[in-house]
């Protein structure tokens, strides 16, 4: 499935792993119990559909003694009585245990009220009553979905999918959509896009936001693998196959939302034909729509055996196998949490405060570790690959403090001894870690957990940055820059995984059986935009180490560019587009997190003739550019230097400059230019204060940075705002990061229009 700009657009958050919001739950239900039930049901006769979902007409439907009820209820609905609706539901059930309608509205107000367990009592009864009914089966899906097992929703969802026809009852869509929420916080992507695409996409559905916010996050989500951003596409079969006429039938049938009957036929297919790209590419399919993430990996992996298709295809399903399954380890790497119970933590945590090697964390950060039924932790400090910075002493790429990992220091409690606990420690980093708390804390006694987690290798080779002086801060961009382009190409190098039988990528380099399996992992790595992006030499030098060939880039039409998935955008010259394909090719990289080549494409327009081109119509396109540029430049001079041209060209060119404006606002707290940054606020409102769309942007910002409340009163000075603190993590500056909020490129501070080629600032 390409990926779909104009629709995949940035409003919400994936949710933690394995958990399920009750705010969202809560909102989605209100949606059902209301607004949908009222739409649903204007009228009613004796030959209207009826309202229980059975598709039958009320005429011979078993309801049609008691619907006459329906008219009293959803009165009562209207006027926010639910409870009272409820009790009413209760009476007619008594009377008439037919009444089938009344338990498809019962339980949407049962998720209205969070009723879950009267949820699934309603759903079981409702589903002895009509087996097959879809809203039956998806509230059943929606109790499954309340009590964390996503497999059992899924497979709900499936059969309401089938037993729907080729109408799908807005109430299906609006469980579809929670359900894609809910798989993509555990990290089943695949499964999670099909699901909220069918939401978005359904004609007739009017409250799709909520499937809109999945595709959006993960979209614009950089640390989102670009492999993630799309479902890959039926494999056509070879014309002259004998198989072909009973392919068709089964991606008819998968087309139509029948994924058990085209999973057969697939199935069925694949025994007389094993190992064909198309049938595989069928059988894929059907593991997404089912969510079983085990099959999706197999599926992949027995693509990428298939000689039929080209190396580079190959390459690709197998990185794909990496990240279809939240369990996939085949590029992760073990790490291992330690502890050790003490009689006090007071002289350990002194001997660390006075070590140079140990940086102490700040108190909010002790909150956010604190695990559920235990206490925050009484310190914490970062445990560092070489000394905190001495007073004068300057920043090098060399001498820059990096974390090796992190220990908490837990007091004396009631039931159990003070203890020292070492987490997020990289299995490869064990011996150089104790060997430094041997200096703060001897003679202790470390045991290991019993579960060794796994960390993704592409999140270790980040650097984490600690150890910096307030008076490095005008340094630290230009040395992480360099850090990580000494840094990271090594990690990823020189770490052993498992996808490359537990030896590293320089390692299997001269090994022609692991040819493919190295192609992958560079493959892999090369949609990890957050990598990519600090470091755009990155995979050529992991090519040339892997004895893997370069990647060439080549050069397309515009005819073209809509056809190329995300994944393979980066591997494109945009020299040759002209300036409306750059704009659409720029708004793209920016919806989907494709920093790379969203700079190419915005450098491009920059040397493009923007004036002269269709009368005009594109003066204002290279705003677009700079504002890009801007957003995704790893050094704050840089980005200022790009803000700064991009306001010339504004006034030069009479454009609205609001949108730079509010993006500049992020960039100063930053650079804890508290002057430029009132600066920059009263410009706004001297501007652009008859422009609500702006003045809410601005209300919205500085409440984010902690500046002012809600309602628009004065919190603190800006000095203080969260925003204006040392960086956090890595250390690695991004204009769009917390606080400032990406910069929009339309004239009043509203975003672009995802994926539209016809507007641009200047236009109008």
């Amino acid at each position: 499935m390409p990926d779909n700009p104009t629709a995949d657009r940035i409003l919400g958050h994936i949710v933690p792993r394995g958990k399920l919001p009750a705010s969202l739950a809560h909102s989605a239900a209100k949606l059902s119990a209301r607004l949908h039930l009222l739409r649903l049901f204007m009228s009613i006769d004796t030959y209207s559909i009826c309202p229980c979902g059975s598709g039958k007409k009320i005429k011979f439907c078993k309801c049609k003694d008691s619907v006459h009820e329906l008219d009293r209820v959803l009165k009562m609905i209207d006027g926010g009585q639910l409870v009272p609706a409820l009790d009413r539901l209760s009476t007619i059930l008594e009377e008439h245990p037919d009444a089938a309608w009344a338990l498809a509205i019962r339980g949407r107000l049962f998720m209205d009220l969070r009723e879950y367990t009267s949820l699934e009592e309603n759903a079981d009864r409702f589903r002895r009553l009509q087996p097959s009914n879809p809203l039956a089966l998806t509230q059943s899906a929606a109790a499954a979905l309340f009590r964390q097992d996503l497999s059992a929703a899924t497979e709900l969802m499936l059969e309401a999918l089938t037993e729907s026809g080729q109408t799908v009852d807005s109430f299906v869509l609006d469980v579809a959509s929670l359900l894609a929420y809910a798989l993509a916080g555990n990290g089943i992507l695949l499964t999670s896009r099909v699901y909220a695409t069918l939401a978005l996409v359904s004609t007739g559905y009017e409250d799709s936001r909520m499937a809109a916010n999945v595709l959006q996050q993960i979209n614009g989500d950089p640390s989102v693998n670009q492999l993630a951003k799309a479902v890959p596409n039926l494999i056509p079969p070879p014309e002259n196959a004998d198989w072909v006429e009973r392919y068709d039938e089964a991606a008819l049938l998968l087309s139509n939302n029948k994924v058990a009957l085209a999973q057969t036929k697939f199935e069925s297919l694949q025994r007389s034909a094993p190992l064909q790209p198309a049938i595989l590419s069928g059988l894929l399919n059907c593991a997404i729509w089912r969510g079983d993430h085990a099959t999706q990996t197999e599926t992949l992996v027995k693509l990428s055996q298939c000689e039929e298709l080209s190396f580079d295809e190959r390459a690709r399903f197998l990185a794909m196998s990496q990240m279809a399954s939240p369990d996939a380890d085949g590029l992760a790497v073990d790490h291992l949490e330690l502890s050790a119970d003490v009689e006090s933590i007071d002289e350990f945590q002194m001997a660390m405060i006075a070590n140079p090697r140990f940086e102490e964390l700040p108190a909010d950060a002790l909150e956010s570790v604190k695990r559920e039924g235990d206490v925050a932790p009484r310190s914490a400090f970062q445990i560092l690959d070489s000394d905190v910075l001495g007073e004068g002493e300057k920043l090098t790429a060399d001498n820059i403090p990096v974390a090796l990992a992190a220990v908490f220091l837990f007091g004396r409690e009631t039931d159990r001894s003070a203890r020292l606990q070492i987490i997020g420690l990289p299995a490869t980093k064990r011996a150089q870690v104790e060997e430094l708390m041997q200096q703060v804390a001897p003679n202790v006694e470390w045991v290991e957990a019993e579960e060794i987690g796994k960390l993704p290798l592409t999140m270790i080779a980040t650097p984490q940055i600690g150890g910096i002086r307030p008076e490095n801060q005008s340094e630290l961009d230009a040395v992480v820059k360099e850090l990580i382009s000494q840094r990271v190409p090594e990690t990823l190098s020189t770490t052993p995984v498992k996808m490359l039988g537990g030896v590293s990528l320089k390692e299997a380099a001269s090994d022609e059986s692991k040819t493919l399996l190295r192609a992958a992992m560079i493959r892999y790595i090369e949609g990890e935009d957050n990598l990519v992006a600090r470091d755009e030499n990155l995979i050529n030098r992991l090519c040339e180490i892997g004895n893997v060939p370069k990647i060439e880039r080549k050069k397309i039409t515009g005819d073209e560019l809509e056809e190329i998935p995300g994944s393979d955008l980066d591997r494109i010259d945009p020299s040759e587009l002209d300036p409306e394909n750059l704009i659409y090719l720029i708004q793209r990289a920016q919806q989907i997190s494709a920093t790379s080549i969203g700079r190419r494409a915005s450098l491009a327009l920059l040397e493009a003739d923007t004036e002269s081109v269709d009368e005009g119509r594109f003066i204002g396109a290279k705003i677009i550019a700079y504002s890009f540029l801007m957003q995704r430049a790893t050094e704050s001079d840089v980005a200022v230097d790009y803000l700064d041209k991009a306001k010339a060209y504004a006034e030069e060119h009479k454009l609205s400059d609001a949108s730079l404006l509010l993006a500049e606002l992020g960039l100063r707290l930053r650079r804890q230019e508290i002057d430029l940054f009132q600066n920059t606020v009263q410009a706004i409102v001297q501007k652009h204060s008859d422009n609500p769309e702006v003045m809410g942007r601005l209300q919205q910002i500085l409440a984010q940075l902690g500046l002012i409340n809600p309602d628009g009163s004065p919190r603190q000075a800006p000095g203080m705002g969260p925003a204006a603190q040392e960086p956090a993590g890595g250390g690695l500056w991004t204009p769009d990061g917390d606080g400032g909020g990406a910069a929009p490129a339309g004239p009043a501070g509203g975003e672009a229009s995802g994926g539209s080629k016809l507007w641009v600032p200047g236009m109008d």
